[in-house]
């Protein structure tokens, strides 16, 4: 009988479409077969091969797992899922160029999560980072900097790119964004 981690190297080793058919007949984050499958390092790795081949399929396949493991998780939990997809939203683009319309390539899909992450003002954000003893800050609006601060790395992977360009008042963000803890 095969293992958890054989089924997880043996399904790696297919062909993308061949893996994108065999996760149409699974519920991501469920067991597999009965036995539980480690879907956070399958969808680290196939984002990790989807970025060293630049290929799109397996891009695909990434973002289809983070996207099932985020929407089964509480919001703390789901967070890093949504920063890795979005982590290999901008490598793609960054490496094989942004495509206005394209699900996976459009700079529009980052900045509209970013905006969604952006739940202070730039100005409440520099005036939170801008505290002389950063440990007096409540540990949510700590933890809300650090997000935002990851976020902007996401963002400032493309902020050449004409889909950030459009939008100037993500500059304030994205010049704020040393300054964050």
């Amino acid at each position: 009988m095969e293992t958890v981690r054989d089924l997880l190297d043996t399904v790696l080793q297919w062909p993308a479409n061949d893996v994108a058919v065999w996760l149409d007949g699974l519920t991501i984050g469920e067991p597999v077969g009965g036995e539980n499958f480690n879907w956070e390092v399958f969808a680290f790795t196939a984002a990790a091969r989807a970025g060293e081949e630049r290929s799109l399929p397996w891009a695909h396949i990434a973002l289809r797992v983070y996207d099932g493991l985020s929407s089964r998780s509480p919001a703390r939990i789901a967070h890093p899922f949504s920063l890795s997809a979005m982590n290999l939203r901008a490598r793609l683009i960054r490496d094989l160029g942004a495509q206005e319309g394209d699900p996976l390539l459009d700079p529009e899909v980052i900045v509209a999560w970013f905006r969604r992450m952006a739940t202070l003002s730039v100005e409440d954000a520099g005036r939170l980072s801008s505290s002389t003893d950063l440990s007096t800050l409540p540990q949510d609006r700590l933890l809300k900097l650090r997000d935002l601060k990851n976020a902007l790395n996401v963002l400032a992977q493309i902020a050449e790119t004409r889909g950030v360009q459009k939008h100037p008042e993500l500059q304030g963000w994205l010049r704020l964004r040393s300054k964050l803890p």
